[in-house]
């Protein structure tokens, strides 16, 4: 029995790696609550485009609306997440930071 849950067991090696792979994976939109972006793909007014984050060194894209139009560059912070991969932003201005 010691080979399947001892330390360096079968099952104990299997569980390291699925929280490894959890680690990696995407954040949800309701993980970017509060998070800053910029607009990839211009928001029209009543519509969806896109924003660029930097989460743990990585890009991601999110579909995204917002209460009025922006235009590509503008710098935003994610107000509510609307499904799990879609986000309310809001304007923020200019960014201090490089990234994204």
């Amino acid at each position: 029995m010691g080979f399947l849950l001892g330390p360096g067991g079968l099952l104990t090696g299997l569980d390291q790696a699925l929280r490894r792979r959890r680690a990696k994976a995407s954040p949800t939109a309701h993980a970017l609550v509060g998070e800053a972006g910029r607009v990839v793909t211009p928001i029209p007014r009543g519509g969806y485009g896109e924003v660029l984050f930097c989460v743990r060194g990585r890009s991601l894209k999110y579909a995204a609306r917002a209460r009025t139009p922006l235009g590509f560059g503008a710098r935003v912070r994610v107000s509510a997440a609307l499904s799990p991969s879609a986000i309310e932003v809001a304007h923020l201005g200019p960014a201090a930071d490089g990234c994204p």
